[in-house]
């Protein structure tokens, strides 16, 4: 249902991953957020500059210190189908993630909301158990997506997004088109868009060479300096609310002192210079710098100079080793790609060289190390990449949390789980804030993860797509952007 004027060509986007799922509910990995961000729109949405914004709700209020929010449904909604869409549908979506047992990964974002419920077609009333002013930015998100009341017969399934699916083949491509129905259609520039299933970044980076791709989803590190020669208009580079890591599988390395050489061993001035090269920052803390009001805990070695840190490292592990608490051979498994793969091997290397130890490299297809962070087996490092899934510092120190489902390597700390607990009762953000960054270093002393660095997004973007900006999510959504003449 092409508008006249509008272009008929579509967006050709990158999709670093085979998304795991279009459930809204059931997304986890950033390609299926980034799909479903097309797909759905909750009460609130994110806009192209990170901040949130009215979506399906038109406004809201709160009330009862903070404990009670209405939100107002625009008139007129309907879902990609043409059926109307009612607060109900609001209420669903929001009930099948906070159900007992829910197997959405992040329900635990909703923990402190203790009923929802529909007061009329356009009224959605949520209760918190606790004031959570973050609570807008987190109804934005896919897990507060509507759930159309007959989404398991209806196939494509319904969604109340900008786009409406059209096609999907796994493991090759996702084809939308634009939602006549979505309340702010008349401002969706495109009315295609072609999800391009590319896990290789060489084969992602000719295709826009090739004219064959207008927006990539990354670009491989080896070829940052020619492409900043070559096309420095096109490359996007911006840090983000994002950290690079690998996690400790706590069954197969449960001396912290071990844990503890293995991260003073990673230098990460020299990995960022040489290795990544795309602005990214080293990571001496789980949280990024960035979040207003927040002072983000860092390691208390952060300061050494690194061989002083080398040194020191090689004696926790020498220790450890004479204590029988420490491995001749690590495993770390990743997602096969080729930056994940030079960064492995940087760390590969240096924990050879301080260390004395020997690592196995282990890259695994998409869905295979998706299970894995879940069933770890004999990997001892699990590669993590967490990006902020809203601006807070509760986005990144929540993941660690006893129970967590994203929490999945074994890492549980009651004086962790009672900062935290603190933290959702303050009422002053100052004081949160210290709780919080307390918890952080509570993580950074038990060393569960190992962080390597902050990231920054690294994109390609032909010079006709217009709209496209950088956020603090590094999250760009369809319909913020536009096609002019190729």
């Amino acid at each position: 249902m092409r508008q006249a004027g509008r272009p008929s060509t579509p967006l050709r986007r990158g999709l670093g991953a085979d998304p795991a799922t279009l459930d809204p509910q059931l997304a986890e990995d950033n390609a299926a957020i980034a799909v479903a961000a097309d797909l759905y729109e909750g009460m609130t949405t994110e806009a192209a500059d990170g901040s949130i914004t009215p979506g399906a709700a038109r406004a809201w209020s709160i009330s009862d210190g903070g404990l009670t929010y209405l939100f107002s449904l625009r008139p007129g909604l309907r879902w990609s189908n043409g059926d109307p869409l009612t607060a109900e549908h609001f209420v669903a979506g929001l009930r099948f993630a906070l159900a007992p047992g829910s197997v959405a990964p992040s329900a635990g974002l909703l923990e402190a909301i203790e009923s929802v419920d529909a007061i009329d077609p356009l009224t959605v009333r949520i209760r918190l158990s606790r004031p959570m002013p973050y609570l807008p930015a987190l109804l934005a998100l896919p897990v507060a997506a509507p759930i159309h009341p007959r989404a398991a017969s209806l196939q494509p399934r319904p969604g109340n997004g900008a786009y409406r699916l059209v096609r999907r083949v796994p493991g090759e491509r996702i084809e939308l088109e634009r939602n006549p129905h979505y309340r702010g259609a008349a401002n969706v520039a495109i009315d295609r868009v072609v999800y391009l299933v590319i896990t290789d970044l060489a084969t992602e980076l000719n295709l826009y060479r090739a004219g064959d791709l207008d927006l990539t989803s990354e670009v491989p590190n080896t070829q940052l300096e020619s492409l900043r020669r070559e096309h420095p208009a096109e490359l996007r580079l911006a840090p983000y609310l994002s950290t690079y890591a690998y996690e400790v599988n706590l069954a197969r390395l449960p001396d912290a002192g071990a844990r503890r050489s293995l991260a003073m061993a990673v230098d990460r001035e020299r990995i960022t210079r040489q290795v990544t090269g795309a602005g990214e920052r080293p990571a001496f803390g789980w949280v990024p710098d960035g979040i207003p009001g927040y002072a983000p805990a860092r390691f208390d070695w952060q300061e050494l100079p690194y061989p002083e840190a080398a040194t020191r490292a090689r004696e926790l592990w020498q220790t450890a080793r004479a204590a029988g608490k420490a491995p001749t051979k690590i495993k770390l498994c990743t997602d096969a790609s080729a930056n994940h793969h030079r960064t492995a091997v940087a760390l590969a290397d240096l924990w050879r060289t301080v260390l004395g130890v020997e690592t196995e490299i282990v890259e695994l297809e998409w869905n295979v190390y998706l299970d894995t962070r879940h069933n770890p087996g004999d990997c001892d490092l699990v590669r993590l990449g967490w990006s902020a899934d809203f601006v807070d510092p509760e986005a990144f120190v929540a993941v660690f949390e006893s129970g967590n489902p994203q929490n999945t390597l074994g890492y549980s700390s009651a004086a962790y789980d009672d900062l935290l607990a603190k933290s959702r009762t303050e009422t002053d953000n100052a004081k949160r804030m210290a709780l919080l960054a307390r918890a952080e270093q509570q993580l950074l002393s038990d060393v569960p993860v190992i962080p390597v660095f902050f990231r920054a997004s690294k994109r390609l973007v032909k010079p006709y797509v217009a709209g496209y900006q950088a956020n603090p999510l590094g999250h760009v959504a369809s319909r913020d952007l536009r096609l002019n003449s190729r």
